[in-house]
Formats: structure tokens, C-alpha cells, sequence
């Protein structure tokens, strides 16, 4: 008896700069920013690009705001909305605020880029980020409903969340070699601040883990200054 095993060898490089092959759809936009990054990269550099844009904003607002409710779940109630919005504000405002210092950096580095083609890279970075926390919200989830300590759920949030931005940088300065090349590689000041304002943002917005009696503090801190308060090693 003859038998005879298929397997599936073909290989689709992530990275290959080239049009999507048909009309771009939520559906569409969601399996290349998993599988064929590359391709949402040229369409928004070179291609379709309004459409896409506007699609991965939709994206990157449903999943933040998915994930929110999720980190709302530790202390429920208000949280429920609070949380998300605070969230969804938080991180759309830190990329809008570092959006100019990136296109400056490109910008000297020798890149030929435009303020639209920048803002759309950076919109793939935070939709992919935004796909990854969705994707976590289930382990979130189950501690959030295990424990009641306010600084072990803050610290898990936090390695979720570094998880879901490296992977959201790691796109957006591969995108940015795929159009510009070598314009990319001395992007590691940005990075920096870029992380540094997502972490203040989330001290500014406090508490995001967690209930107040007041929608935002009343008292200016730096984020360690915070960190060190929430863990009780004052």
C-alpha cells in the first residue's frame, strides 16, 4: 500500500514590499498585519493609503479599548468605562506626541518622508500593539479576578504591555527600512522617549489600575516617583 504525506512548504516572506492583492477590508488588514506586515507597509507608503490608515484606526481603537475594559474589570463599576477611555487617550496621545520628533528624526537621518507616510507607519506600530494586548486580555483577565493587589495587577499590566510595544516598534522601524532603508537604523533617542511618555502619560492619567474618588490626581508626579509610592517602598 502506497502512502503519501502533503505538506504545505511554501513560504511567504512577512516583510515583502508589494501591494495587498485586492481591496483592503477589516478582515484583510488584520491577517497582513500578522502575516504580511510588509504589504500594509507599502500601502501606506505607497498605495492605498487613506483607506488603510483609517481602518487601522479602527483597529488599534477597538483593541485598546477591548483591553481596557479588561484592566476595568480588577475594581469593576466606573472602571469599566474609565479605564478604557483613559487607555484609548493615553496611548493615541503619546504617538501624536512623539509623531512630529519621529518625522524630524527620519527627516535628518536622510530619510525622503512625509508627515502622512510617518503617521501611518506609526498608526501600524500601535494597531499591531493594540491586536497583541487583545490577545493577552485573557491572562489578564484571570489574575484580575484572582487577586485583589493593586501592585502585582499594575506590574503584570506593565510586562503586557512591554511585551505588546516592543513588538510595535519592532514593526514600525522595519516598515520605516522597507521605504527609507538605512534612514532607520539611529532611531534609539526616539524609542526612548517615545517609552518615556507612554509611561508618564499612564502616571498622568492615574489611577488606571484600580478605583479614586477623583477622575484624574490632583497631585503632578513622576512615573518611578509613583511606582515607588504604589509598591509601599516610601
Amino acid at each position: 500500500m502506497n502512502t503519501s504525506t502533503e505538506t504545505n512548504t511554501e513560504y511567504r516572506n512577512p516583510y515583502e514590499y508589494a501591494p495587498m492583492p485586492e481591496p483592503p477590508g477589516p478582515a484583510g488588514i488584520c491577517a497582513a498585519l500578522l502575516k504580511q506586515p510588509g504589504r500594509l507597509v507599502y500601502e501606506i507608503a505607497e498605495g492605498r493609503a487613506a483607506l488603510v490608515s483609517k481602518l487601522l484606526l479602527v483597529m488599534a481603537v477597538l483593541g485598546l479599548a477591548l483591553y481596557g475594559i479588561v484592566v476595568g474589570s480588577f475594581s469593576g463599576g466606573p472602571q469599566y468605562w474609565i479605564a478604557p477611555a483613559k487607555i484609548l487617550f493615553g496611548s493615541l496621545a503619546a504617538a501624536c506626541l512623539c509623531l512630529p520628533s519621529l518625522y524630524v528624526f527620519l527627516c535628518m537621518n536622510g530619510a525622503n518622508a512625509r508627515l502622512p507616510q510617518v503617521a501611518g507607519l506609526l498608526l501600524v506600530g500601535v494597531a499591531l500593539m493594540a491586536l497583541l494586548l487583545v490577545s493577552l486580555s485573557p491572562i489578564a483577565w484571570i489574575f484580575s479576578q484572582s487577586t485583589d493587589s493593586v501592585a502585582f495587577i499594575g506590574g503584570l499590566h506593565l510586562i503586557l504591555w512591554s511585551v505588546a510595544v516592543a513588538f510595535g516598534l519592532r514593526l514600525l522601524l522595519v516598515g520605516a527600512s522597507l521605504v527609507w532603508g538605512d534612514a532607520c537604523r539611529r532611531l534609539g533617542v526616539w524609542i526612548t522617549m517615545y517609552l518615556l511618555v507612554c509611561l508618564q502619560m499612564m502616571t498622568t492619567l492615574r489611577p488606571i489600575v484600580g478605583s479614586s474618588s477623583s477622575f484624574l490626581p490632583m497631585e503632578k508626579m513622576f512615573f518611578i516617583a509613583h511606582w515607588v509610592r504604589v509598591i509601599g517602598w516610601h
